[in-house]
């Protein structure tokens, strides 16, 4: 069952941390070439398209599995994957990220004020959490 579990956290994780690299390292680039009332009405979208249930199985799934194998099979490795996933990926997106979409959501549309605000600081900190995925899958490997 702990290796189940196992590889199952390392392939959520995984997943996870390429949802966020590739927001990092594509997505985002790619708005930040669009006027800001194009960028900002795309980036609502995604926010939007996002909440799914595909989504929520990698988002929840890797920290709640985390979680359960630091529990089940405590080591060093385990918890200190447990750690990242639930740190920064989990708390990041429910403290930094998210608010940072509900003022993209909140703006007038071409703010750009907001917008230039908005993408290097969203960027950078889906940045560390797509690091952080990284780790904890390879923690989970070791």
């Amino acid at each position: 069952m702990i290796t189940t579990l196992q590889i199952l956290v390392i392939l959520t994780g995984g997943l996870l941390g390429g949802v966020y690299f590739a927001f990092s390292t594509s997505v985002m680039p790619g708005l930040r070439r669009l006027p800001a009332a194009q960028g900002m009405a795309l980036m609502r979208e995604i926010n939007t398209a996002i909440l799914n249930p595909a989504f929520f199985l990698i988002f929840f799934g890797a920290p709640v599995g985390s979680i359960a194998l630091a529990i089940l099979a405590p080591s060093p490795w385990v918890i200190a994957a447990a750690v990242l996933h639930v740190g920064p990926s989990l708390l990041l997106t429910m403290f930094v990220n998210v608010p940072l979409n509900n003022a993209i959501d909140a703006a007038e549309p071409g703010d750009e004020h907001v917008w230039n605000n908005y993408l290097p600081n969203w960027t950078r900190w889906n940045t560390v959490r797509a690091i952080a995925c990284a780790a904890a899958t390879v923690c989970l490997m070791v």
